[in-house]
């Protein structure tokens, strides 16, 4: 096979599943259709609030579930699967919401968290795996198109909630998905066995993790592929550095999702102009996606420990000049606060496709993938129940997660010590 044409190909595929993310995208774009479908139905907030932790476990779960359909039906078979919940999803949502908010929780909430968690896991267990050499790179671009969704098709959704109402909307987005995946569907292949050797690139990072796995006496074994499978779904819950990963990503997340959550809410309470919030509201998903891009290419270029210990350090640093904005009554330097916090959000995307599939290897890396991306659920969690025992104060939510971000500093430290590769 050509390299040349294998190379373009990659890149064809890449680019294409980064447009198709920026349909994903809209379930961060949830406010858009909170406050009218609140308004139109007579419901209260409170309970249409939930409807987005119900996305949020629900994306978790579609990441999940998307190992088995990818294993059974093909590339094809799940990104088909994941419209389909799509369509239901948004199309439910305009049909049934007149029936009772239950409506809201199953089609918005169920339906679309897991088409959504579904067509991302799979997508980005699909693609990366076509680019052996950049893996941070190809994750990051993938996650910029997640990332500008709410900004992009969120702002065309907003022009048509405007003029037509949000059953319109709903229709339009539901339309929108279909065509979208069900090309992607068509399109999108696997990656050769070989494409390592194809390409001609290093596979240092991999044959490392062979080497280690292969040393383990535990997991070398005669066993059916079956139960070698099993053994190393085994190994990541195993695995010191797992639980490092993990407690650094849901610390960085939930304080990610708090800024995202209040920047505008915390904008006006520093009284900075009302216009000017909004626009930071606008600037937040285009740092989003822009760091998720940046950070990919850093893990490419300096590894995995240092990106994360950079990542880190950026969401200390950031955490602590929110809760100095707040101390102060400083409205630029919360602003300052609010899109460093953002960088660090944004570069966890690209770190956990990294951690994943450097850590634990090619073989079951999808399920490896969907067993990270958790990690979404539990920094919502940690936000909530941060903001819960801070009574929503500003001043101690962020010197809270600045304690955190120390924590999650150390974390990284540590990571890196475990991860290093043993010379002796």
């Amino acid at each position: 096979m050509d390299v040349n044409a294998l190379k373009r190909k990659r890149y064809v595929y890449l680019f294409a599943s980064a447009a198709s993310f920026l349909v994903l995208g809209l379930v961060y774009a949830w406010s858009l259709f909170a406050t009218p479908l609140a308004t139109i139905y007579g419901w209260e907030m409170s309970a249409v609030k939930v409807t987005f932790t119900i996305c949020m476990m629900a994306f978790c779960v579609g990441g999940l579930i998307g190992v088995r359909v990818l294993r059974r039906l093909g590339v094809r078979g799940a990104i088909l699967m994941a419209a389909t919940l799509l369509v239901c999803g948004f199309a439910g949502t305009a049909i049934l919401a007149q029936y009772g908010i239950w409506a809201l929780y199953v089609c918005y909430g169920v339906c679309i968290g897991c088409g959504t968690g579904l067509g991302y896991n799979v997508t980005i267990a699909t693609v990366t795996l076509w680019f052996p050499d950049r893996t941070g790179f190809a994750s990051g671009v993938m996650f910029m198109g997640f990332g500008l969704g709410s900004l992009t098709l969120g702002t065309l959704t907003r022009a048509i909630i405007g003029t037509a109402g949000i059953p319109v909307a709903l229709g339009v987005v539901a339309a929108t998905a279909c065509i979208v995946f069900v090309f992607l569907a068509c399109f999108l292949k696997r990656a050769p066995e070989n494409i390592s050797e194809l390409l001609g690139v290093g596979t240092q990072k991999e044959d490392l993790a062979k080497e280690e796995l292969s040393s383990d006496a535990e997991f070398v074994t005669d066993a059916k592929s079956a139960s070698d499978a099993e053994a190393d779904q085994r190994r990541i819950f195993r695995d010191p550095a797992f639980y490092g990963y993990y407690l650094w990503a849901i610390i960085i997340l939930g304080a990610g999702l708090v800024v995202i959550g209040t920047s505008m809410q915390g904008a006006l309470e520093l009284n900075v102009d009302a216009t000017f919030a909004a626009t930071l509201v606008g600037i937040i998903p285009i740092v989003n996606g822009l760091s998720g891009l940046s950070m990919g290419v850093v893990y490419d270029k300096k590894g995995l420990q240092f990106s994360m210990i950079l990542v880190a350090t950026i969401a200390f640093a950031a955490c602590t000049v929110l809760a100095c904005a707040f101390f102060f009554g400083l409205g630029w330097l919360y602003v300052i606060g609010c899109l460093m916090m953002v960088v660090g959000y944004g570069s966890v995307a690209p770190q956990a496709t990294a951690f994943a599939r450097e850590r634990y290897g090619q073989k079951r890396f999808p399920h490896h993938l969907a067993i990270v991306n958790t990690d979404i659920a539990g920094g919502s969690a940690f936000q909530q129940a941060v903001m819960s025992a801070c009574g929503g104060v500003s001043l101690f939510v962020y010197t809270t997660m600045a304690v955190f971000g120390a924590v999650a500093f150390v974390t990284s430290l540590a990571f890196a010590r475990i991860t290093r590769p043993n010379k002796g």
